[in-house]
Formats: C-alpha cells, structure tokens, sequence
C-alpha cells in the first residue's frame, strides 16, 4: 500500500525544526525544506505560501543594515520578490543538480535579494543613485564618523561598486561582488551563478578571487584608497 504523501503543513512544521536544528547544532537535513521548494517551484500557491512561512525567519535575520525601524518593510519587500519569482513562468527560479542541497542553495538566493534590497535602500535614502564617496563623507561629516550608521554602509558599498568597477571580465566582476559584496561562501557563489546562467566550478571561483585581488593590487588608485 503506497503512502501519503506528506501535507504541506506536517512539511513545514518539520522543516522549521530542520531549520533549528541547524541554527544550534550545525545539522544539514533539509529534506523537509527540500520538499516545500521543489512544490513551490512548480508555482503551486499552497506550496509557495509555505516557502514563504518558513523563509520569514531566515530573511529577518540576514538584516544586514543597523536602522532597525525598517526592518518589518524590508523583510516584506524581500518576500513579495521571492513570491513574484517563484510564479514567474518566463524566468522561473531553477533548482540545480546538487551540491549544494535545493534549499541551501535557496537560503543563498534569499541573501542576495535580501541584501540587493538593502542596498537600494541605502542609495535611496542618500538622495541620489549617482551619490559619490565625497558626498557621502561630506554628509557624515568625517570618512566614517560612526561606523554604526547607514551612511557608512552607503561609504563602504560606493568604495567597494568602484573596486568592481576596476575588474575587467564581467565574470570575475560578478565572482568578487558575490564573495566580497554580498558575503556568499564559494559554493553559495557557484549557485548564485548558476541561477544567472554561468557555468562556473568552485575551482574556478578561487581562481578568479585570487586573480582579482592580484590584479586591484597593481592599480595606483587602489593602493592609494587603502593607504590613505
């Protein structure tokens, strides 16, 4: 006799334990989670309102910004983008041939949108999406006066956009912004650039890491943004 399968409720109380098993003892069991995304996926409302449910936790603590009163529009709007793309027919999310794991992979896909978000946020609220670090320095009133406020995320994210802009294969650009940018390890990286359409190994992310760093290293200007 064949049996039931699980319902999407018994899926998502058991992935939320997953989930905590994780955060405390470094377990990696994700079938549960596993579950629910390869239902969501498919664009099946129940099984996306699920997703949803589960991936409210993980995304409240990736906040990466110290202003706390936006947190509740932020971790909304971070939902509502994970939403719109799994009932994306034309550009669906794709699950890949593990490794990673289907929802370790996922986890790394909401800390790029989550934290692509933020970012925009900072530049909004700096008046101007052509702000420049002088402006930014000007505004805070010394190069980071305090390094606890968002105009000094605003500081650091312009130095780092005008490092990328200093790499020259949009590969190796895309490699170092996830890395460095948005804190990916090597294998979240490979799948982030799987969901974009790069065929890249982790062998290759080392590489190309290494090949950036050397290369920001013989510039001028770059010497002289540390050095200074």
């Amino acid at each position: 006799m064949s049996l039931e399968p699980p319902t999407l409720e018994t899926l998502c109380a058991a992935c939320e334990q997953q989930l905590q098993r994780f955060r405390l003892r470094g377990e990696r069991d994700t079938a549960s989670c596993d579950a629910i995304l390869q239902r969501a996926v498919t664009h099946d409302d129940p099984a996306i309102t699920a997703l949803i449910q589960v991936s409210e936790p993980l995304v409240r603590r990736q906040y990466p910004l110290r202003q706390r009163d936006l947190i509740d529009d932020w971790v909304q709007d971070a939902l509502l983008q994970i939403t719109i793309k799994m009932r994306n027919r034309e550009s669906p999310y794709v699950i890949n041939s593990p490794p990673p794991k289907p929802f370790v992979a996922y986890r790394a896909y909401l800390k790029i949108t989550g934290r692509n978000l933020a970012y925009d946020q900072i530049r909004a609220e700096s008046g101007s999406f052509t702000v420049s670090i002088e402006q930014a320095q000007a505004e805070s009133g010394d190069a980071i006066a305090d390094p606890h406020s968002d105009i000094a995320e605003l500081e650091k994210l312009l130095r780092f956009e005008w490092l990328l802009e200093r790499i020259r294969k949009p590969v190796d650009r895309e490699i170092f912004r996830l890395r460095f940018g948005l804190d990916l390890s090597s294998d979240e990286t490979v799948e982030a650039l799987r969901q974009q359409g790069w065929d890249v190994a982790k062998p290759q992310v080392f590489r190309s890491v290494e090949r950036s760093i050397r290369y920001l290293g013989t510039l001028p200007d770059v010497r002289d943004l540390f050095e200074g």
